[in-house]
């Protein structure tokens, strides 16, 4: 969108050129100077409703983090009254842990998108984020799916999807020191 944004402008800064050299009539320049406008407009409503969009994403986002937060703080607590066991403990807060960390980095690119369609330089991640060793099976996912099962599917897909990726990161980069 920025792009075609930017072609717009040049061309309605040609046309100027075009009228102020004489090389076209004012109707000319008129009836072009009109479609143009409105192509700039449409562009810019686009970006705005994109904007709006990415923006309510990045609250959602931001919520699933806060709720992530909530449930990794849960099991800590539970683990230090003894009320779980170790082995389900650092399961439980090994897949929380890479949860929050994929969905902050989903934020992250979620609000680098935004600075761009605003025309601002993408900021620096200052979330650092260091996932564990090892890599997640299908039953590591699904027990995340259920751990932290949100309310609704919007919230659900955000969750899912960085799992998803992640997990098939890992394992592509399984399958590469196979091969060397």
């Amino acid at each position: 969108m920025n792009e075609e944004l930017e072609v717009a402008k040049k061309k309605k800064l040609a046309l100027d050129n075009l009228l102020s050299a004489g090389r076209i009539s004012q109707p000319t320049y008129d009836a072009f100077c009109r479609e143009i406008d409105e192509a700039i407009t449409e562009i810019e409503r686009q970006q705005q409703a994109l904007r709006e969009k990415m923006n309510a994403k990045a609250e959602e986002l931001e919520n699933q983090i806060k709720t992530l937060e909530i449930l990794l703080a849960n099991f800590e607590i539970q683990h230090v009254t003894g009320e779980v066991e170790e082995d389900v403990y650092q399961r439980e807060v090994d897949l929380l842990s890479i949860g929050l960390d994929n969905t902050r980095r989903e934020l992250e690119s979620v609000k680098d998108a935004v600075n761009q369609l605003s025309g601002n330089m993408p900021m620096q991640s200052e979330i650092e984020v260091e996932l564990p060793k090892g890599g997640l099976s299908k039953t590591e996912v699904e027990v995340i799916e259920v751990t932290t099962a949100p309310v609704d599917e919007k919230t659900s897909e955000s969750i899912v999807s960085p799992l998803q990726s992640a997990e098939d990161a890992e394992a592509s980069e399984d399958h590469g020191e196979e091969s060397t």
